[in-house]
């Protein structure tokens, strides 16, 4: 047997006492709270929202024993991807920019550096995020992911 449609209390009252009606009426209990998130915080926040409930012509007190939801927990979206590519020029004139480019340079020619590391800083034509020279590079640097993410977005941004 197919559901009934519900658009209006009418329809909503033609089928009382019915497994359908009470189904309809916890959807409905449901929609007190909408979840909004809230930044400052780094929360989600139950909102009361009469608005599903009006449109049947129901208010508040006639679910007195709806509660809100349990918030889920907010996973902060991440805001900007760094480029994971950029060229030679971008990443010596990001570093220069960041006033890194002479400690870098210092690094690479230090004979303790892996000779692989100086040949790449040396002959590389790009640089990768995700190489671990350049996180080696990094961690040398005292840089975190996150600084190292803005670098290579700084970067992304020159242009010959």
């Amino acid at each position: 047997m197919p559901k009934t449609s519900i658009n209006t209390r009418a329809d909503l009252d033609a089928i009382a006492g019915s497994p359908e009606h009470a189904e309809f009426m916890a959807f409905l209990a449901g929609s007190l709270w909408r979840l909004e998130r809230d930044d400052a915080s780094q929360t989600w926040v139950a909102v009361a929202d009469d608005s599903t409930i009006g449109r049947y012509g129901f208010v508040r007190s006639d679910f007195p024993h709806a509660s809100p939801p349990e918030l889920p927990v907010l996973v902060p979206a991440v805001l900007h991807m760094p480029q994971q590519t950029v060229s030679r020029f971008q990443a010596k004139a990001a570093l220069s920019n960041a006033g890194l480019l002479a400690q870098v340079e210092t690094l690479m020619s230090d004979p303790a550096i892996n000779p692989i590391a100086r040949l790449a800083w040396s002959d590389a034509q790009e640089f990768h995020r995700a190489s671990p020279t350049v996180a080696a590079m990094a961690q040398a640097l005292g840089l975190s992911a996150a600084q190292l993410d803005a670098l290579f977005a700084a970067a992304a941004e020159i242009t010959a």
